[in-house]
This record gives C-alpha cells, structure tokens and sequence, in this order.
C-alpha cells in the first residue's frame, strides 16, 4: 500500500528558498569555524611564546652573562614548535654583574596575523610573554 497521497510535492518555489536558507547558514558556521581556528592558532602561539621565554629564564639562571645562549634557547625552544622568532623579538634583562640571588627577566614578542583580521580591524596581534628567574649559576 502506497501512502504517497500523504506528501504533497515541494514546488521549485520551496526548494529555491531552502537552497537560499543553507547557503547563508553555511556562510555563518564558515565564519565560526575560521575563528575558532584563528583562535586555536593564536593560543598555540601564546604557548609557544610562554615556553620560550620560560626556557630563556631557565638557561639565564644558570649563565647570566651567556646573553647570546639565552637568545640561543629562546630561538630554539621556539624553532621546535614551528615559530621563528628574531633577536629583536627578545629582551633579556640580567644584572650587571649578576650574582646569586639576582633576578634575570626574558622578555619574548610575536606579531600574530590573525585570519579574521580583515573583518574585525585587527590584522595583527602583538602577543608579549615575560619570565622571571632567579640566578644561581656562575657568570661563565
């Protein structure tokens, strides 16, 4: 037994008004999810910077004087997860002389572009990442 006496037919009219519905429900969610991917990137970076000036610190506590192997591992903290970082990226602030006990800040700077930028005004993001350590190494 057939019910098909129970569905009545789309018309073209019908049909044309779903295809408009979709494509501006599917234009919204591309926005969303293009965000949601800019913002997983700009956390990944967030991140990326964190450990690197973390790692900077770590290196100054031990060497204070070893400015160019604190630059060194901030670069290569960096370099392993993807993000290519410049000296002028990074400021380190060490006592002059350092001794034991003193405080070492590595300072790390990334200018992230965004991919929603065009849309909300905002084509790049200055994210900044600052750590403080306390020396206890010699001034090799």
């Amino acid at each position: 037994m057939k019910f098909s006496h129970l569905r009545s037919p789309r018309s073209a009219h019908e049909q044309g008004a779903s295809l408009v519905e979709f494509a501006l429900v599917a234009l919204l969610l591309l926005l969303l999810l293009t965000a949601v991917v800019d913002l997983g990137r700009a956390y990944h970076s967030y991140i990326v910077i964190t450990n690197a000036s973390r790692e900077g610190a770590r290196y100054g506590s031990r060497f204070p004087g070893h400015t160019a192997g604190i630059l060194a591992a901030v670069q290569q903290e960096a370099a392993g997860n993807g993000m290519t970082l410049n000296a002028a990226n990074i400021q380190v602030t060490v006592p002059n002389p350092a001794h034991s006990g003193d405080t070492i800040r590595v300072e790390v700077s990334f200018d992230f572009d965004t991919f929603m930028g065009g849309i909300l005004g905002m084509n790049t993001i200055t994210m900044r990442r600052a750590t403080e350590m306390v020396v206890f190494g010699t001034l090799e």
